[in-house]
């Protein structure tokens, strides 16, 4: 049986891809979401006039739907508790960005990556 509920959240693994010399590693936390009421919330055309406002409308999108986390360390040990101000911290870091963009993307289309031009593929 179904359940509706118009606060489901899920998990769903984030891989972010940091420059290196040799190309680049890949680096993986679980994100948790918020399932938005329609897709269309998060794939609706960003109206922005530069790329800074570009950027912003961005950050604030994906604030609204990424509400947790499990697996992002600190440097010295530990991990980096969730918190408004640390997922802010981190949607500004353009490499974390564009992964949990990404994350949310596939999660909610629920359809493999490489099915979709623009979205990185699966390893």
């Amino acid at each position: 049986m179904f359940t509706f509920t118009d606060r489901y959240t899920f998990e769903w693994p984030v891989r972010v891809r940091l420059p290196t010399a040799d190309g680049e590693i890949v680096q993986e936390f679980t994100g948790m979401f918020l399932m938005p009421d329609d897709e269309l919330e998060i794939f609706a055309p960003v109206e922005a006039e530069t790329a800074t406002a570009m950027v912003e409308v961005t950050r604030e999108r994906l604030a609204k739907w990424w509400v947790g986390w499990k697996g992002i360390a600190v440097e010295g040990g530990g991990e980096l508790p969730f918190s408004a101000e640390n997922r802010d911290k981190l949607l500004r870091q353009r490499a974390v960005r564009i992964a949990v963009d990404v994350a949310l993307s596939e999660a909610v289309l629920g359809i493999p990556s490489q099915s979709v031009p623009g979205i990185r593929e699966k390893n």
